[in-house]
């Protein structure tokens, strides 16, 4: 029995860490292309500005390759604070997202 949770816990182990290389590895291959652009950041800008929950937008960007948990918080930091503007902040979530990449990649 101890041998079998051992293997599972291997496997397991293994396969979160394949996970991350193969998404560094997309990551690296997308900001070669010069355009990297991820549909998802544009529907939890929606999502935000619809009045989501930031636990809801956060768990959009998680499926993001662009993003790891510190980017999403410095995202929804800069952005919650312009949530009652007219368009409900989406701008201003994508300003924030395109501050946290460092470039102007995703236009509102």
């Amino acid at each position: 029995m101890d041998v079998l949770l051992r293997n599972i816990g291997f496997v397991s182990v293994l396969t979160a860490l394949l996970v991350l290389i193969k998404r560094k590895y997309d990551r690296i291959y997308l900001e070669q292309e010069g355009c990297y652009e991820d549909s998802t950041v544009y529907a939890a800008a929606e999502k935000f500005a619809g009045g989501a929950s930031a636990g809801e937008v956060r768990a959009i960007l998680a499926t993001c390759f662009e993003f790891d948990t510190k980017e999403t918080e410095e995202i929804l930091a800069m952005a919650l604070p312009h949530r009652a503007e007219q368009d409900g902040g989406y701008y201003a979530f994508i300003q924030a997202v395109n501050t946290v990449l460092g470039d102007g990649i995703y236009r509102s």
